[in-house]
């Protein structure tokens, strides 16, 4: 069957007025007139339609019609809106655009009708804030952005559209539909201005991959940013978004896969010199961190807790050698490093034999080049990462092969304690010996991130902790002795960090040692000035969205 197309403008608008004629005929003028002042929030509640009605209710009454308060209901209850969820109700575009177009044009209220709706609005803002009420936070920001739109500030409006569009979740296909919808409601005051108006365009392209049509909505972004990676708008850069598509498995306990999904992950490319670095949307949200009953043996993987992650970006595979060493050509920022640190050679293999306070030097020369915020991820944000929605001990699942990562697949024993090849009910696997080259295994977690079990340990920015007994649940770096905003700038980091010695977090395993060791909730340790041919890294980003 071949699915219906979406009705025309003109005919939206033809029906619109359809169903406002039939609703003033109903109710009478005086309804229409207060139909005309309800439309301007967009999404309204009961609570705002009452505080409209008794604003506006006597300026309209000099007209000699009396709106009563019944008119609120009667509003609410019609054609005009819909219920979206309890207490919340939201009118049609075109609807909308009719209503505010007639509010203009009648001669008892005109475009200065809209300023005071503006005004109006933003008092409703102020106090709706001070009654610091959450569940009211996404219709107060909705609010606040209408008011600046029809006021004389839309640049204001603008800006605070991007900052939300700067953190999307573009695998959250409702949100991009509804933001996008959102933005159309403001072709009038943005359309004004050359300079707010590609944000229009924009939302209509995020609207189209949000409904699926994800092959023309990319293309529509390339010409949109003209090959460039970032558009300006209202004085505020925001990324012209890019996707790549990734591969997710999942097996069962035997280590057999038993579901394929083809996915697509939002990314950032920064050009670093010869070379590249690939950053990857990791999208805010809240996880349980650590090991629950019977998964592990160790208590520093205990208590288990819930964190809460802001949005980020992380590098798609850890760094490499072709990476490292175009950033270690870069100018010194405090400490030398030598370009090319690793035994086992290839450019596209992960750095290795690099140390915690070598990491520091490369994210503070990587930021100065960039003009962003690169540094290392906090423990939790590394968990948080590798999971991607999962809360298996690996994100493939109950258990892993050496078919999807580069362990220790042998049985083997350190310092006369024996260790198993296998996790769980999986088959034994192989022993490379070495590194592999980054997505060699061409399969990625949830987030598109690659080789987040196995191949080399990657180093965390936090401080060596004996359990979680006390840990932040914010996603901050966990540092009784320096604060989170000391490992949030790379200078502070060099300044203050540096010297104080405390052994540091690894996650993820490597090729040298065996499965279990490779879980998401497993914590490894050593100290900041420690090298060796299992160590390697991966960066994060905070704020890389911002001028």
């Amino acid at each position: 069957m071949t699915p219906l197309s979406p009705p025309a403008e003109d005919t939206k608008i033809t029906i619109a007025r359809e169903t406002i004629e039939r609703f003033a005929q109903k109710f009478g003028l005086a309804h229409l007139y207060f139909a005309y002042h309800a439309a301007f929030p967009l999404a309204i509640t009961p609570h705002l339609a009452y505080q409209i009605w008794a604003k506006f209710q006597q300026d309209i009454h000099k007209n000699s019609l009396n709106i009563p308060w019944v008119a609120v209901a009667d509003l609410l209850l019609s054609p005009l809106c819909d219920a979206v969820e309890t207490e919340l109700y939201e009118m049609d575009l075109a609807v909308r655009t009719v209503l505010l177009n007639e509010l203009k044009l009648d001669p008892n209220f005109g475009q200065n009708r809209l300023k005071e709706l503006s005004d109006f609005l933003l008092t409703c803002v102020h106090k709706q804030r001070l009654s610091k009420n959450p569940s009211l936070s996404d219709v107060t920001e909705l609010y606040e952005w209408i008011a600046f739109a029809y006021s004389n500030e839309p640049h204001k409006a603008a800006q605070k559209i991007i900052s939300t569009l700067q953190v999307q979740d573009w695998q959250n296909p409702f949100e991009l539909v509804r933001l996008s919808s959102i933005i159309a409601t403001f072709d009038q005051p943005f359309a004004e201005s050359q300079e707010i108006k590609p944000l229009l365009t924009y939302g209509k392209i995020m609207g189209k991959y949000g409904r699926g049509d994800k092959a023309v909505a990319v293309k529509d972004f390339a010409k949109l940013g003209k090959g460039k990676q970032e558009i300006k708008i209202a004085g505020i850069r925001l990324q012209i978004p890019q996707f790549f598509p990734f591969e997710t498995v999942t097996v069962n306990p035997q280590g057999e896969i038993i579901h394929r999904e083809h996915k697509e992950a939002q990314y950032l490319t920064e050009n670093i010199g010869k070379t590249t670095l690939e950053m990857v949307y990791i999208p805010g949200g809240t996880f349980t961190m650590g090991s629950p009953e019977g998964e592990s043996e160790y208590d520093d993987e205990k208590p288990q807790h819930q964190v809460t992650i802001k949005p980020f970006l992380m590098g798609k595979n850890p760094v490499t050698q072709a990476q490292w060493e175009a950033v270690a050509n870069l100018p010194k920022i405090q400490d030398d490093l030598d370009p090319n640190p690793s035994d086992f050679k290839g450019e596209n293999r992960p750095v290795e034999q690099v140390s915690w306070y070598d990491t520091l030097e490369f994210c503070a020369r990587l930021s100065q080049k960039t003009g962003k915020n690169y540094r290392l991820p906090s423990e939790a944000e590394w968990e948080y990462a590798c999971r991607a929605g999962t809360t298996t001990p690996f994100h493939f699942g109950e258990t892993i092969t050496t078919d999807l990562a580069n362990y220790q697949g042998t049985d083997w024993d350190y310092e006369g304690k024996p260790y198993s090849g296998s996790y769980g009910q999986s088959p034994k696997g192989i022993y490379r010996q070495e590194t592999t080259p980054v997505g060699s295994f061409q399969v990625a977690n949830g987030f598109g991130l690659y080789d987040m079990h196995g191949n080399v340990w990657e180093w965390c920015a936090d401080p060596w902790h004996d359990n979680y007994e006390g840990a932040p649940t914010d996603g901050s770096v966990w540092d009784e002795n320096n604060n989170d905003n000391h490992y949030q700038s790379y200078i502070d980091l060099l300044v203050n960090i540096k010297n104080n010695n405390r052994t540091r977090l690894l996650r993820g395993g490597s090729w040298y040692f065996n499965a279990a060791l490779c879980r998401a909730a497993y914590r490894f340790i050593n100290s900041p000035d420690y090298r060796d041919r299992f160590i390697g890294f991966r960066v994060v980003c905070s704020g890389a969205w911002l001028p």
